[in-house]
């Protein structure tokens, strides 16, 4: 049993090879991502022709829930791709620090969407300087998604 998304930032790796080890047979049941169910709570693309033609996932923390090192910072503050970022409340702060250095402006719209699907859903519009204030000191207990972006801010067609 995998928690979270089956194949995305999961531990099904981990747990295939051991349902294996174990010659035990299993299935992956294909669901809604929590990516997509974040764009869809937050009424937003994760693409958008001539606005963000790009979309990037990513998992910014280790496996001690450090920022990791080697993150492509580049490609993070690219201002014309949608990022959604799993598992990245403890690490917003200074990715963002980051992100600034290589170029992203702060004023960067940014979305926090909390325990998504859930009815304990909760949905924070915000930038990215104001949401890495917020995580520094607030991470919460909530499982997130942080999207941010161009399309963070889209409204309407």
């Amino acid at each position: 049993f995998t928690a979270g998304d089956a194949c995305s930032f999961g531990w099904s790796d981990t747990e295939q090879f051991a349902l294996r080890a174990a010659c035990l047979p299993y299935e992956i049941i294909s669901v809604v991502s929590s990516s997509s169910a974040a764009s869809a709570a937050v009424i937003i693309p994760l693409t958008r022709r001539f606005t963000s033609r790009r979309g990037l996932f990513v998992t910014c923390h280790d496996t001690l829930g450090d920022l990791l090192a080697d993150l492509n910072f580049a490609a993070l503050a690219d201002p014309d791709t949608t990022t959604v970022v799993f598992m990245g409340k403890r690490t917003f702060a200074q990715l963002v620090e980051n992100l600034e250095d290589y170029g992203l402006a702060l004023t960067t719209p940014a979305l926090l969407v909390e325990s998504v699907s859930t009815p304990e859903q909760s949905i924070q519009r915000t930038t990215i300087k104001e949401l890495a204030e917020l995580l520094r000191n607030n991470i919460g207990t909530k499982p997130a998604i942080i999207m941010y972006g161009p399309l963070a801010d889209f409204t309407d067609g």
